[in-house]
């Protein structure tokens, strides 16, 4: 019978473990800084993750060609098809580009190395003359 206690007791012990163990982060970050990211941003990252994508797969294509697993015929053609794609990438982006770049919103909170940096950043904008590092 007190076998029987003992590895109830070591279950519920193990359970109580697990609950802190995954509730401890969502509680502990409670009012910590988060970044919210405008629409222009999310849109600008989305761009520049397309285009390394499109960029790797060219690098892809021409090794593929060169160590012979596509004939140079698939080859011309696959990579005149991505880089079509490129070229719409960058006017896509070039099109983007030419309007304001905002800053992502900032929530205030958390941790306080992150808010030296910004409170830096914001005297070094205040203060234009200050010497550069």
């Amino acid at each position: 019978m007190s076998g029987n206690w003992i590895v109830h007791a070591a279950q519920v012990l193990l359970v109580a473990i697990v609950a802190v163990f995954v509730i401890s982060p969502i509680v502990r970050r409670r009012g910590e800084r988060a970044w919210s990211e405008s629409r222009e941003e999310g849109l600008r990252r989305s761009i520049a993750e397309r285009k390394g994508r499109l960029y790797t797969g060219i690098i892809e294509l021409d090794f593929d060609r060169d160590s012979g697993k596509i004939s140079p015929e698939d080859h011309e053609r696959m990579r005149s098809e991505a880089m079509s794609e490129v070229v719409a990438l960058l006017k896509e982006e070039e099109a983007f580009e030419k309007g304001p770049r905002l800053r992502p919103a900032v929530i205030e909170g958390g941790d306080p190395v992150e808010r030296m940096i910004e409170e830096y950043k914001r005297s070094r904008r205040r203060d234009p003359g200050a010497r550069q590092t």
